[in-house]
């Protein structure tokens, strides 16, 4: 009688790489791409005529609704997209136009964790970069009571705007000049265009965020306050997942 061969062990499987250690490992990867000397002087520059415009505005007869007016025109339709813009388009879009995102997509990763980390990175910059010189430029205005109202209606239209530019860096080629079409015709004319238009932009609810500083009429408001926590943060995830979309069936050569 022949005893039966014994049977082969199994194939070792293949160790998966954990997501809890790939997405920061990813983050402090694309952060440190996205911060250079150039960025920082150009988006620092942009901040400091904040805080100029926020010393003017001290001078005026009301310099709580001078600040609050200048910081909506100014820091929410300029100075928060514009960095946005600035960073997110180049936090996946420059790997794609050097073709070197292939090689982050070789690795067997979920789809979402690189949008994720995109996005993660680009807001990790805009918010600090931002929203510092806008609460400055309240308080040399003389206006504290307006600086929480700015400093949250900054980070969450930094969220926002940042996942909207990181899925565009995927979407599109030159996805900057897109960009700053959205910015300046949707953003900004859109937004004034009619009588509830502006909810269907970021500045418009940042703008709501804004108008619950006491004393502060705000122009063009999307709605109510309460909704715009809501809104901004929805419209980052779906922005992020209209980029994890994207990137599972996106060509990388």
């Amino acid at each position: 009688m022949t005893t039966p061969e014994a049977a082969a062990p199994p194939a070792p499987a293949l160790p998966r790489p954990a997501t809890s250690s790939t997405l920061p490992a990813l983050f402090r990867l694309l952060l440190r791409t996205q911060v250079s000397l150039a960025r920082l002087l150009g988006i620092g520059a942009l901040g400091g005529l904040a805080v100029l415009i926020g010393v003017f505005a001290r001078f005026d007869s009301n310099p709580d609704q001078a600040a609050a007016d200048s910081i909506a025109s100014y820091g929410l339709h300029v100075l928060v997209p514009l960095a946005a813009l600035w960073l997110g388009t180049s936090a996946l879009g420059d790997l794609v136009e050097d073709r070197l995102l292939v090689y982050l997509w070789l690795k067997p990763l979920p789809r979402w964790v690189l949008p994720a980390a995109a996005v993660l990175a680009t807001t990790a910059v805009v918010v600090p970069l931002t929203g510092a010189p806008l609460v400055v430029s309240a308080l040399v205005a003389g206006a504290g009571g307006v600086a929480w109202a700015t400093a949250f209606a900054a980070a969450l239209a930094g969220l926002a705007y940042s996942g909207v530019f990181v899925a565009a860096g995927l979407w599109f080629r030159r996805a900057v000049w897109w960009g700053l079409a959205f910015v300046l015709v949707w953003e900004t004319v859109v937004a004034a265009a009619a009588d509830g238009s502006a909810r269907f932009t970021v500045v418009g609810w940042a703008t709501a965020i804004l108008g619950t500083a006491d004393g502060i009429d705000v122009r063009h408001a999307a709605g109510s306050a309460a909704a715009a926590f809501v809104v901004l943060p929805a419209v980052a995830v779906a922005a992020w997942l209209v980029a994890t979309w994207r990137s599972g069936r996106a060509d990388v050569d």
